[in-house]
């Protein structure tokens, strides 16, 4: 990867660069340190990671040295720890035999870089989660994988409070806190989230057993480890981290979201739970528990939820002009299905059986539209109201040309790029070809309040648990969020209902 210049401030980068070096030969003992590479490296969707390469004359690190500096990025979420507390958390799992990458030093001096940061040593592997599900080369070394995740986890989790060094750390006194978190964030969000509201419902009553609590990683998956062929090298990414139950964890590893692809392997996309229940509990000595871990794998998804839909934030409110990023709002719906599949098995069967339900039309397929503005309901004898071709044709024929033509063209580090602008596209095209689902909800809900529903109406009274006392009413509401959660997969994503068994489009009454 090519240089790049050290995370913005208000001096230069030749300037931040020698501030860096003199920073790292004051703090190491060393005479001088020459830095020869700075790069940005790919991934991190919340914070930023530097590697560096540099020449250290005396100290405690002498000689030439491959690191990794780790800062914010421009904007963040409100859940991470500040880069110095990450670093006391990593030092705490290198010191419990967690494989994690060295931690050398934090620096909290804004002078410095201009923001804090820490340093670690490098280490390497590959961290992406799908080449990591799907290679066919880490086929006979899944289930071992799995295991080893396992153990890592149990000997995470040797670390438990109180403990001076990670005295920063909220205690934890079970997930009630983090529900009514998750709530005070739907409340201030734009659009009304039913679903969620009727998982938090479930999550509230249905609290497991409380445990003593442990160190947790909180975004332990697919994605976050790095792997060296099939030998695990690093677990990443600890500004999550905190006091938690322990199974928290594992429900996260174990959530759909980040199977990257396979679904059908359950332990992070890599592997059924077998292998990683039997390294957890052969390293831990506690046995798991199937409704415990049910219960954080729902809380994992509304977890995810909230998380995408703040990813979506620094865009839409933090100014951040990253498609990655913005898109990651999208990601909700499928945590939604999800917990429809987790807590409503006979409605997710019902929807896996309905094969005669007609599919969106996919991008780019289908020949040209056909744009009319109705009179008097007078469907296609209406006028046409739209120049042709309409946006619709026109996505899609720019969407083939991006792909086909224009892909090919591009280097290697901005092909991701290409796909996730073909994704949009793909998204803006069958959001303009189906309405049809919108109207159906909107009727549904008018059915259940007698003309005067809304999703708000719904989200407040599925909060509160209005329907609990009736069994046709229940009914009813599971149903709207069933066609709602369709719907919207059905234009944001419908690969993803059919990785699930379900078609797109109108699901019934």
């Amino acid at each position: 990867m090519a240089a790049t210049p050290l995370p913005r401030s208000s001096s230069g980068p030749a300037d931040r660069q020698r501030a860096l070096a003199h920073h790292l030969a004051e703090t190491t003992g060393a005479e001088r340190v020459e830095i020869g590479r700075i790069a940005l490296l790919a991934g991190g969707a919340i914070q930023e990671n530097w590697a560096i390469d540099a020449e250290f004359d005396g100290g405690r690190l002498t000689g030439p040295q491959r690191l990794v500096l780790r800062c914010d990025a421009a904007t963040g979420v409100p859940s991470s720890l500040g880069r110095v507390e990450e670093f006391h958390v990593l030092k705490a799992a290198f010191q419990a035999g967690v494989t994690v990458p060295e931690p050398l030093f934090a620096c909290d001096d804004p002078a410095v870089i201009g923001k804090p940061f820490f340093v670690m040593r490098r280490v390497v592997g590959r961290a992406v989660g799908r080449p990591i599900t799907l290679d066919p080369g880490l086929e006979p070394a899944r289930p071992a994988i799995a295991e080893r995740l396992g153990r890592e986890l149990a000997r995470l989790q040797t670390i438990r409070p109180p403990r001076e060094d990670l005295a920063f750390l909220p205690p934890y006194d079970g997930p009630r806190a983090a529900i009514a978190g998750f709530r005070a964030y739907l409340d201030a969000h734009p659009n009304p989230r039913p679903v969620l509201e009727w998982a938090l419902r479930w999550a509230e009553t249905h609290l497991p057993a409380r445990l003593p609590p442990v160190l947790c990683h909180r975004d332990f998956r697919t994605g976050n480890y790095l792997l060296d062929g099939t030998r695990l090298t690093a677990i990443l990414d600890w500004e999550f981290a905190g006091w938690g139950d322990p199974d928290e964890d594992i429900g996260w590893l174990c959530c759909k979201g980040w199977r990257f692809g396979r679904l059908d392997r359950e332990a992070g996309g890599i592997a059924d739970r077998a292998p990683l229940y039997r390294g957890y509990e052969v390293e831990s000595g506690r046995r798991l528990d199937a409704e415990r871990i049910k219960f954080w794998e729902v809380y994992a998804n509304i977890r995810w939820a909230v998380i995408a839909l703040q990813q979506s934030d620094r865009f839409l409110l933090g100014g951040a002009r990253n498609l990655s990023t913005a898109i990651t709002g999208r990601r909700a719906t499928e945590c939604e299905l999800e917990l429809l599949m987790l807590l409503d098995g006979e409605g997710a069967a019902q929807r896996r059986a309905a094969t005669s339900i007609p599919t969106l039309p996919h991008h780019g397929g289908g020949g040209p539209s056909q744009a009319f503005l109705p009179l008097h309901g007078g469907g296609r004898e209406g006028v046409r109201a739209r120049d042709l071709p309409t946006s619709r044709d026109l996505l899609a024929l720019a969407r083939e040309l991006l792909l086909d033509e224009l892909l090919p063209l591009l280097p290697p580090e901005r092909e991701r790029d290409a796909h996730l602008i073909a994704t949009v596209m793909a998204i803006a095209s069958r959001e303009q070809a189906e309405k049809g689902w919108q109207a159906a909800t909107a009727a549904s809900l008018n059915a259940v309040y007698g003309g005067a529903g809304s999703l708000a109406r719904l989200a407040a009274d599925l909060r509160n648990g209005a329907f609990e006392t009736s069994a046709s009413r229940e009914s009813a509401a599971r149903a709207i969020l069933w066609r709602l959660t369709i719907g919207k997969l059905g234009e944001g994503n419908p690969h993803f209902l059919a990785a699930n068994g379900i078609k797109a489009g109108r699901q019934g009454k």
